[in-house]
């Protein structure tokens, strides 16, 4: 029966100091080292020497890694795996024994192999060590044997080099990104034609009711979904909204082109960007939207320029993701770049698309503290309604000075952000 000697975090202890352990006192046992559910790399050492290592991730075994490097045609290596269990020895015993490779090939091969191994484990975020004994006969006693200081001070080098590799390629491809980002070499997301046709039509005093209903009448299914908002619980009217005309007398021009601008750019494409990860923009900016318009009735302010200032806060990152698109730069500084960019990008798409000065500072600056001057509570409510959706409708994340300062409590968040998300499934399922 197997005896644990040692069981630990790697966060804890680091498989470096592990190894030296059993070098310097000699250990023989075996060392697993669990790095998921699916993926465990076990060593087996002899008097403190690795004598045999493999993996149990698919395709990641000493036999297939000897394939790969050519040392061994795949029928060989399949033969010798199957030949070596059968006789109750190491594959690199055997491999020996039958003269299929001289032991520096092999040695020379069987250290190639480790240091991936180790490199695996350097590189993992998490995992767990197991040392168990005593070590498996088959192991034992073969010709096979690696220095363990040597192995890991190869391995750590060749870990640095790697690792300083990867920081150039990240830190070139970043600062090629933040200078396109800076000079303005990308291409801004157009806005949708109905939607330019009604900003124009709102600029014009002499503009009526009937004016933006002959426009919004020439798109049937833009009609149908509006009226599905128009009837949702968002609006909360008494009586049924059955006709674009009725919509419009109810709602008012400028809340209708919201509606539009909402429902045109739920679905719009950009820049080849994967229509996914669009798409998570684009949802996360319409809740946004209508739980910043519910908010700002609440607290007495103007609902229609929350709605479309929580609209298009998110929308500089589209911009990010094309740009980033062509670049080889890693998922973390990635995410880093559109959190610390994507506000001046926002505001930069308001004002090509000839949005207020107002919608554009305030896109600029949502996510700072103590915002002064004239949009102080809209900017506010727009933070409140970012941090719920964000924080998928967790009353508790929001920042309580906040909520505070426009004097809402956590009833009053919970049943707007609500009714907010029963308006988008209504844009969504239209």
């Amino acid at each position: 029966m197997d005896t644990v000697l040692f069981q630990a975090s790697l966060q804890f202890m680091s498989i470096h100091d592990i190894l030296q352990w059993i070098d310097m006192n000699r250990i023989t046992c075996v060392v697993t080292v669990s790095l998921t559910a699916e993926n465990e790399i076990i060593l087996y050492c002899e008097q403190g020497k690795i004598v045999f290592g493999t993996s149990r991730r698919q395709g990641a075994s000493l036999g297939e890694a000897l394939v790969k490097s050519g040392a061994l045609k795949e029928a060989v290596a399949m033969q010798a795996v199957v030949q070596s269990r059968a006789a109750g020895v190491s594959l690199t015993r055997y491999l020996l024994e039958e003269n299929l490779l001289s032991l520096p090939t092999l040695s020379n091969q069987f250290r190639q192999y480790l240091l991936q191994l180790l490199l695996e484990v350097f590189t993992a975020q998490s995992g767990s060590v197991t040392i168990t004994a005593p070590a498996p006969a088959a192991v034992l006693g073969g010709n096979l044997q690696l220095d363990v200081s040597r192995t890991l001070l190869d391995a750590v080098r060749l870990f640095d080099e790697r690792s300083r590799d990867a920081d150039n390629q990240r830190n070139e491809a970043l600062e090629l990104l933040n200078r396109r980002l800076y000079e303005e070499d990308f291409q801004l997301p157009a806005l949708p034609s109905i939607v330019t046709q009604l900003n124009s039509l709102l600029n014009d005093e002499s503009a009526t009711f009937q004016d933006m209903a002959r426009v919004i009448m020439t798109d049937q299914v833009l009609i149908s979904r509006i009226l599905k908002v128009a009837n949702s619980p968002f609006y909360g009217g008494s009586g049924q909204v059955d006709s674009i005309h009725f919509a419009i007398v109810r709602l008012g021009m400028r809340e209708i082109m919201n509606i539009v601008t909402g429902i045109k750019l739920s679905s719009m494409q950009h820049g080849g960007l994967p229509q996914e990860k669009l798409q998570a923009i684009l949802d996360t900016a319409l809740k946004i939207a209508f739980t910043a318009s519910g908010l700002a009735r609440q607290c007495r302010l103007d609902p229609e320029e929350a709605f479309l200032g929580g609209l298009l806060l998110d929308l500089g990152k589209t911009v990010i993701l094309t740009v980033a698109q062509e670049s080889d730069i890693e998922q973390g500084l990635l995410d880093e770049l559109m959190h610390s960019r994507h506000a001046e990008l926002g505001a930069l798409i308001a004002q090509k698309w000839n949005y207020p000065e107002t919608i554009q500072t305030l896109i600029r600056y949502h996510h700072a503290k103590n915002f002064g001057g004239m949009i102080n509570r809209i900017h506010s409510v727009i933070q409140v309604a970012d941090q719920i959706v964000c924080e998928e409708g967790r009353v508790d994340a929001v920042d309580p000075e906040l909520l505070q300062a426009l004097q809402l409590t956590p009833e009053v968040v919970n049943e707007v952000f609500s009714t907010a998300l029963a308006s988008f499934e209504q844009i969504k399922a239209a």
